[in-house]
């Protein structure tokens, strides 16, 4: 009797043991996308790319992480090989155009301008023994057409800045070439300084162009627009469908 009891004891355990488990949810699959902006430099509280970054993981929290680059030489390939796993999809952005800029072109050089801990480059290339330049294998023209249609004045640059910028255009290119199996997409948007003036274009045709002040809320209608112009241009459905 005592024995059938035991057995019992330990079929109700292994049974409860089952359930528990099968009740266990499954951890949470990390964001496809990573977008990125980096922490304050010259002076200011705020950077525009972080606000920005801020804005769309917001909006679209299931799918999106938002990570902070700092502004130091050398940082920007270590945040990239810091994230694991890699995802499919990385949007960063920089600030101080003018306007938003599609950079598509990146060199294996630094300037020498000093970082926020206020050293100078300790080499001059990004990466070493890489190639000297690197450049956006995407087609973005029409992503960059669609955003200054939705009111946004975009447009492809091939001039990064030689900056912590292009260093971190440089670092996720080659990165992608790295690991081409994870980041199918990479991009580098350069958006004007917060507070700056920004001329919009009109609502409707021939209407005089409109100023704006960039802030969070113009930053946040911006960064929609980006994912619905990344939708409809199909860079997003190209890079997410090759999961796996």
């Amino acid at each position: 009797m005592t024995a059938a009891r035991t057995f019992i004891g330990i079929g109700f355990l292994c049974l409860t043991g089952l359930v528990l488990h099968a009740q266990t949810p499954l951890a949470p699959q990390p964001p496809a996308i990573v977008v990125s902006g980096f922490e304050p430099f010259g002076g200011r509280d705020r950077n525009a790319s972080w606000t920005l970054a801020g804005e769309i993981a917001k909006a679209f929290p299931r799918e999106v992480r938002a990570l902070q680059i700092p502004v130091v030489w050398g940082a920007p390939l270590t945040a990239i090989n810091n994230v694991k796993p890699l995802p499919q999809v990385w949007i960063a952005f920089g600030e101080g155009t003018p306007e938003f800029q599609i950079e598509i072109l990146a060199h294996n050089q630094r300037g020498m301008s000093p970082d926020n801990q206020q050293a100078k480059p300790a080499q001059a290339e990004i990466v070493s023994d890489a190639a000297p330049v690197l450049k956006q294998q995407a087609q973005v023209k029409d992503l960059a057409d669609a955003l200054t249609q939705a009111g946004f004045p975009t447009r492809v640059s091939q001039s990064a800045g030689r900056y912590l910028c292009e260093e971190m255009l440089y670092s996720l290119l080659h990165a992608q070439q790295q690991h081409p199996e994870a980041l199918r997409l990479v991009l580098f948007i350069h958006v004007p300084v917060l507070e700056q003036s920004l001329a919009v274009s009109p609502a409707k045709q021939g209407a005089p162009a409109a100023r704006k002040q960039v802030d969070a809320a113009l930053l946040k209608a911006f960064g929609k627009q980006l994912f619905t112009a990344l939708r409809t241009t199909g860079l997003l459905k190209t890079a997410l469908s090759r999961q796996n």
